[in-house]
């Protein structure tokens, strides 16, 4: 698997969680403390997270992080 396909499962998985929470952009921002040009990028599959943002995300999805990767 390439990190290019890694990206885009990371960003559809966060899509669609933040979707299922209800919560907008900006409010998931709030929350996951990561700017909305990052959560953007991550979305859209461009972005290349740290651990450190992968584990915030994951909490403010209230999931483990490797699930966002599966």
């Amino acid at each position: 698997m390439t990190s290019v396909n890694v990206r885009h499962i990371l960003g559809r998985n966060v899509r669609s969680l933040r979707a299922d929470a209800r919560l907008n952009k900006v409010e998931f921002c709030l929350m996951a403390h990561i700017s909305r040009p990052l959560l953007d990028a991550i979305e859209d599959g461009r972005a290349n997270v740290t651990l450190d943002t992968l584990e915030r995300i994951a909490s403010s999805l209230a999931v483990e992080p490797w699930a966002l990767l599966k």
